[in-house]
């Protein structure tokens, strides 16, 4: 008789049962049928649970690979993100060198300026001679254009004059001329240094 070594042997050979009955007895017959019969019943339970966790093995492998590529979408979206950083900063960077660079210039525009004029004082000074006077007068206009550049939105803010706090006269006009901007009272004004 072909039994199991082990009653825990739940997995065995067809080669383990024999291939006919007709030469057993009927109760050895009833005792392999019962065997073969625990052995089939467990073999499809086995099945079921291998065909239940490859199908939850696929989900998961499923889930798995929509979580992966959902993360190389994200690596991808920081990576554009840090490009999109790391060129705003250059950007800035560039800016600023740029604006140190104006500065720098403006800087020495500024110290000529007041290089060209300090001597202004002196009897032999910038407007004793019509170099030197063009130079003062081009220093002047360069620190000018400087505060003009720097100031825009003060000069765009106050596109209009604010109302004189007194009565435009001719009187007034001619004590007090550096109060005006009209060329006649500007050569007076000149004229009276």
């Amino acid at each position: 008789m072909a039994t199991s070594k082990h009653p825990t042997d739940r997995f065995r050979s067809a080669t383990d049962f024999p291939k006919t009955v007709e030469h057993l007895s009927l109760s050895d017959a009833s005792q392999f049928y019962v065997e073969m019969r625990d052995c089939l019943i467990f073999t499809n339970r086995s099945r079921s649970q291998l065909i239940r966790r490859n199908e939850e093995h696929k989900q998961t492998i499923s889930t798995l690979q929509n979580d992966a590529a959902r993360l190389e979408q994200f690596i991808h979206q920081l990576e554009q993100d840090k490009q999109t950083l790391t060129q705003s900063q250059q950007d800035n960077i560039t800016s600023l060198k740029q604006e140190l660079g104006t500065m720098s210039s403006h800087l020495d525009q500024i110290s000529q300026a007041f290089k060209d004029v300090e001597d202004i004082g002196s009897p032999m000074g910038a407007m004793a001679f019509p170099g030197r006077f063009n130079r003062f007068w081009r220093a002047l206009k360069a620190l000018i254009t400087w505060w003009r550049e720097e100031n825009d939105d003060f000069s765009a803010g106050s596109g209009t004059l604010p109302p004189s706090p007194t009565p435009l006269n001719p009187e007034d006009r001619q004590e007090n001329p550096q109060m005006y901007s009209d060329p006649a009272s500007v050569q007076r004004s000149l004229r009276d240094l």
